[in-house]
């Protein structure tokens, strides 16, 4: 720990150099990627747009609020049948998939 003190005591002077060396290939290269790195922020941000009106879908509020049917919906079921509506909710997504299963060999 530093006590503060009325006299000033001379410190360490810094010495930045930074060398100045020309090299064609390297400016080159650094101005191809800093054009790569603009287009493709371009076309990210025009991607991130684009997908965001395709899978709006699966954004968290709407799959919060797929749970929280669900659950409302398991819950209620007990209440009125019991055990039996587990069941249900397993067999019946089974159904469904065999049933598509079928669909794609047919096709």
């Amino acid at each position: 720990m530093k006590f503060p003190s009325l006299i000033k005591i001379p410190r360490n002077k810094k010495f930045n150099f930074k060398p100045r060396n020309y090299d064609p290939i390297k400016e080159d290269l650094e101005q191809r990627i800093s054009k790569t790195k603009n287009n493709k922020k371009e076309n990210f941000s025009y991607n991130l747009f684009k997908r965001k009106e395709e899978n709006s879908f699966l954004k968290p509020r709407n799959l919060q609020l797929f749970l929280m049917l669900l659950f409302s919906i398991i819950s209620i079921g007990w209440l009125f049948y019991g055990n039996i509506i587990f069941i249900l909710f397993l067999i019946i997504p089974l159904i469904y998939f065999f049933n598509s299963i079928k669909r794609k060999k047919k096709v």
